[in-house]
């Protein structure tokens, strides 16, 4: 068999593969929401860690700016101040 038709075959068999399991996998599925991911949803705790989270970097930024010689900055100064920009 000729090198190009088997790349050909090859190519035609994982195409029709591919658009099988795609439609098994969007079964029951309009048009409109054909290939869309559904949403994610974040746990409960995602609120706590992001809170935990900024807790952190203002601790960080409060130890740099000790260290410079500056005043540190409360969570509000730093909400104020990028809410600014």
């Amino acid at each position: 068999m000729d090198p190009f038709a088997a790349v050909v075959i090859v190519v035609v068999v994982l195409a029709v593969g591919a658009a099988v399991l795609s439609a098994k996998a969007n079964a029951g599925k309009p048009l409109s929401e054909f290939g869309k991911r559904p949403e994610l949803r974040l746990a409960p705790s995602a609120t706590g860690l992001e809170e935990q989270d900024l807790q952190e970097l203002l601790a960080a930024t409060n130890a740099r700016r000790r260290a410079r010689g500056l005043t540190e900055r409360s969570l509000a100064d730093a909400i104020e101040e990028f809410e600014a920009d």
